[in-house]
């Protein structure tokens, strides 16, 4: 069975409809300007699968972090970045 396509304007509009089929195992490909840009499907495990894992430090010593001595100016490499665009 092929799954339905729905633009993102539809979704947008129907986002509620749409999560409703997903919830009953219906998956849907999600298009815009008529190219699939993702798939909207039902997640394979359900939050209680999930294994939350206690922290080894307290969160106070995050303060202590140092920060990196790089050897490339990041701020200029942004700029370039941005000028290529």
């Amino acid at each position: 069975m092929a799954m339905e396509c729905v633009s993102v304007a539809a979704l947008k509009s129907n986002t509620s409809g749409y999560l409703a089929a997903v919830k009953k195992r219906k998956e849907f490909i999600i298009t815009s300007n008529r190219q699939p840009v993702a798939r909207l499907s039902p997640v394979e495990k359900i939050a209680g699968d999930l294994k939350i894992i206690p922290a080894k430090k307290p969160v106070s010593t995050l303060g202590k972090i140092k920060g990196l001595n790089l050897e490339v100016d990041l701020l200029a490499d942004l700029v370039v970045d941005r000028q290529r665009r």
